[in-house]
């Protein structure tokens, strides 16, 4: 059997921030930790909200972060210590040549916006572009690394044949950030979509919501390659072997064995033990002997 993450905590975010508008909906969509506090974005809102670690319901010390602006959402965000900001990616938008595009917006560390800039990555569909987003240096510059959610950068059932994972490696050129290399992830990684990325030193996390489980591995920044097969963890599932987590969408690492996940909405066919799991922030440790 497959070895299963432990849960630690977790919390429904409605419990924690108020949701925008009328509808009540949280659909959380990406996360990276921060000091003494988890940063939140949604697919339904351009807006970033800061979660205090201790995960407290009621807490006065969880706020919506900057303003809203307009747009359907984001869907990652990372973070650059070294230029104290955060980039916020947007899937794929259309572009003025026809294609669609990913784009990147910058913030400050207030969550002040600074500048946006088109990814030069071509799609096919609006919907199936990038779906992670992890900041990195090597050897003095600063690198994004994009996931592509579908195999091979591809949409529909192309996309979600298991096998092809790629993670593109941007790097700011003027005003828009160029591909320099794309990262094959190994076999073991096979996965029917792709949902989040994260970096800590040199090993990557890579996390799947159709399949509901994440990947560990060495990543080699000299050549962008994956150093060993990795291993793989399921998000914990019923006696029976079935989902729990259905909807998992963002990670970061908060040491070399725990992590934060954040789960975006369920469907409105979804088993109630996806729905139960889903809009919600969760910590998850890694089993013992990994």
């Amino acid at each position: 059997m497959r070895p299963a993450l432990k849960l630690v905590v977790e919390r429904p975010l409605a419990e924690l921030i108020a949701a925008p508008g009328r509808h009540g909906v949280l659909e959380a969509s990406g996360v990276v930790a921060k000091g003494s506090d988890f940063f939140v974005i949604f697919d339904n809102v351009r807006r970033i909200a800061r979660i205090d670690r201790n995960l407290e319901p009621g807490s006065k010390k969880h706020a919506w972060h900057g303003a809203a602006r307009r747009g359907e959402g984001y869907e990652d965000i990372a973070y650059s210590a070294k230029r104290r900001r955060f980039y916020l990616l947007i899937e794929a938008e259309k572009h003025p040549d026809g294609t669609y595009k990913a784009a990147i917006d910058e913030c400050n560390e207030a969550g002040r916006f600074l500048a946006r800039s088109w990814v030069d990555v071509a799609f096919e569909k609006r919907n199936t572009g990038f779906e992670g987003l992890s900041a990195v240096r090597w050897r003095g510059r600063e690198y994004l690394l994009a996931l592509c959610e579908g195999n091979r950068c591809r949409g529909g059932r192309k996309g979600r044949k298991p096998g092809g994972g790629r993670i593109h490696v941007l790097q700011k050129h003027g005003a828009r950030w160029k591909s320099t290399a794309r990262i094959k992830l190994p076999r073991r990684a096979a996965f029917e979509d792709y949902s989040a990325v994260a970096v800590r030193g040199d090993r990557i996390a890579v996390i799947s919501q159709q399949t509901s489980r994440l990947w560990l591995g060495v990543l080699r920044r000299r050549d962008w390659t994956i150093a060993r097969p990795g291993r793989v963890y399921d998000f914990p599932r019923t006696k029976k072997g079935k989902r729990r987590y259905c909807t998992v969408e963002g990670i970061s690492w908060l040491s070399p064995s725990t992590f934060v996940v954040v789960s975006d909405l369920t469907k409105p066919d979804s088993s109630a033990r996806c729905r139960k799991t889903g809009q919600s922030i969760h910590v998850f440790g890694l089993p013992r002997r990994s």
